[in-house]
């Protein structure tokens, strides 16, 4: 690692940068949860701000890094891509996002559905600090899913498995890639976690396999757009969702 260090300055600046921000951002995060404020009534517009400019920031640390250590985009996966590998990739990618797919008209129809859904959503803590609250806005958690959809795959995917890989094996390095992953969203708590688990793993094979970017980044825009639909769904017509612990402490929604 050492000797890494020294002949890849660059790299390791970007990996420090990304791992610094992601201790940070874990610690944040548990900090919220242990101290358990009030749930938003309104829309999460300044946090949303604020995590979109962080994932931009990091994205643009990661493409300069790897760019400054004198390889070019291609390697690091805006290529699209050929082969068995890529042909692979994008068969499950798409498989995957048909399954997805298939669960809205369910979740339409079902009233039963929909109020699991909503206490998922809602009511357990978990998503508060960054789903909509109001229809209106579900516009701006259609551009963070934009944003989480591309940033999140340069940082966590295409930069850290391919830096990572350079000291360890692919498999290894793709392994903690996950983990990081999965750990930089502990927010959303333990049943969030194991929810965002099988697309992570996902959207990580389709890069191993192809080297590719795009197969990945379209599964992730389209499962975080896809939250955002459905929020819309379960969200009430006119005015905030109230939760349960803002109806007996006798919220009133604007």
């Amino acid at each position: 690692m050492e000797t890494f260090i020294q002949t890849e300055r660059e790299l390791a600046i970007g990996l420090g940068a990304i791992l610094l921000l992601w201790v940070c951002g874990m610690a944040s995060d548990i900090y919220r949860r242990i101290r358990k404020p009030a749930r938003p009534t309104r829309s999460p517009f300044i946090h949303w701000t604020v995590t979109g400019s962080l994932l931009w920031l990091l994205c643009g640390i990661s493409v300069w890094a790897w760019t400054s250590s004198g390889r070019s985009l291609e390697t690091l996966g805006v290529a699209w891509g050929s082969g068995i590998g890529m042909f692979a990739a994008w068969a499950i990618a798409l498989g995957f996002l048909a399954l997805q797919c298939a669960q809205l008209p369910a979740i339409r129809r079902d009233a039963e559905v929909q109020e699991t859904l909503r206490q998922s959503m809602f009511g357990s803590g978990d998503y508060d600090a960054l789903m909509p609250r109001r229809r209106r806005d579900c516009w701006g958690f259609f551009l963070v899913a934009i944003t989480a959809g591309i940033t999140e795959e340069v940082i966590f995917r295409a930069f850290l498995i391919s830096v990572l890989a350079l000291v360890m094996p692919l498999w290894v390095a793709a392994l903690a890639a996950i983990g990081v992953f999965i750990l930089a969203h502990i927010y959303q708590g333990v049943q969030g976690l194991v929810r965002i688990l099988p697309v992570t793993i996902i959207m990580t094979l389709t890069y191993v396999l192809s080297g590719s970017l795009w197969p990945g980044i379209i599964v992730h825009v389209a499962v975080d757009v896809m939250a955002g639909i459905i929020a819309w769904i379960l969200l009430p017509r006119e005015g905030y969702i109230r939760v349960e612990e803002e109806a007996a402490a006798g919220a009133v929604p604007a």
